[in-house]
């Protein structure tokens, strides 16, 4: 669906809860550091007794698909369990997470999100579920920044030349994202350059690459996890990145900052979340194991060429928390006029 993007600029109260972010996540990083006991001896002696079922609800081959499958792929040995990954996409991730928030309460069925989760109630007047009471936050998996993308035929090499050539051209060019976390970071750099462009949502990553590659979207806000294989293949060229130093994993690729773009220094994050009523014992066993496959050396090793950093903070940490990124996403939305779909 299409939408327009207001072009107001960004506010200084945008800029300050951005600073606010950046605290909070400073804050959430360090408690990688913690040492966790390992996962196998939270176990409860009946937990987990079948097949663990981790719910993406996003289209496969996107940031949060790749994610979620690694993490299954280094669980299952550590819970002695099979854990599959189930892409259920659909609604801004609302038909995925919604089959989470009805499913038995038992520790067995997890969604795995990303910001987009918090903002869906805000943007949705018709929820099916109840973000808060019908779920229960087990852990903050990864962060890493969001990166803005061209085809790589494209004429514009930078952010400076890709603004001057969209004032150029009002209401002609489109943005395009593929969950309404993305698409709140490119109404940030519309509204802060008071740009005419139009939205274009998609319901995965990888489709919504794949229509940028080929030049059907002028630019594309994405994960680099989701981009980095067209971008690694030539089809995709990478502008900006939103963190506030350049990535390791695209160390030649500027800064939004450095381009000349205010108030951008923003995240994008995975979750993990459980139905509510979960019994919390469950909870810590699954976050612990989280924890010992995030910040193994093989998989840090695949979230840093992925420009992901683990977190897998504990459960009552990241609970904390929840109600307040909610908080700070709704504001950030409405503080830049974003609507839904």
């Amino acid at each position: 669906m299409k939408s327009s993007f207001m072009t107001s600029a960004v506010t200084s109260a945008v800029r300050g809860t951005l600073a606010m972010a950046t605290t909070v996540v400073t804050t959430m990083a360090a408690l990688t550091g913690v040492t966790l006991a390992p996962a196998a001896q939270a176990q409860t002696a009946d937990f987990p007794s079948k097949t663990i079922r981790i719910v993406v609800p996003y289209a496969g081959g996107g940031g949060t698909d790749i994610i979620a499958r690694r993490l299954a792929q280094g669980l299952t040995p550590i819970l002695k369990q099979n854990v599959i990954v189930e892409n259920k996409p659909g609604a801004n991730g609302i038909i995925g997470t919604d089959a989470v928030a009805k499913s038995e309460a038992d520790g067995h069925t997890y969604v795995l999100v990303v910001a987009t989760h918090y903002l869906n109630p805000l943007l949705n007047a018709n929820m099916p579920y109840d973000t808060f009471k019908d779920l229960t936050g087990v852990t903050l998996i990864a962060e890493s920044p969001a990166v803005f993308v061209v085809s790589s035929e494209s004429p514009y090499k930078n952010i400076p030349d890709f603004i001057k050539a969209m004032r150029a051209k009002p209401g002609v060019n489109s943005i395009g994202s593929s969950e309404n976390m993305t698409k709140l970071v490119g109404a940030m750099f519309v509204a802060e350059e008071k740009l005419d462009m139009v939205s274009v949502m998609y319901k995965g990553g990888a489709p919504l690459m794949t229509d940028v590659a080929s030049g059907v979207v002028t630019i594309g806000v994405t994960s680099i996890m989701t981009a980095k294989n067209l971008m690694d293949n030539g089809r995709l060229r990478a502008l900006a990145v939103t963190s506030a130093q350049r990535s390791p994993a695209l160390p030649n690729v500027p800064t939004m900052t450095e381009s000349g773009v205010k108030g951008m220094q923003i995240g994008l994050t995975y979750s993990l979340f459980a139905p509510a009523k979960t019994p919390k014992d469950r909870l810590i066993a699954m976050q612990k194991a989280v924890h010992e496959v995030a910040t193994s050396p093989a998989m840090r090793n695949a979230l840093s060429e992925q420009a992901a950093t683990p977190v897998a903070n504990p459960v009552d940490e990241f609970q904390a928390q929840v109600v307040k990124n909610a908080e700070f996403w709704q504001n950030l939305a409405k503080q830049v006029g974003l609507k839904g779909d």
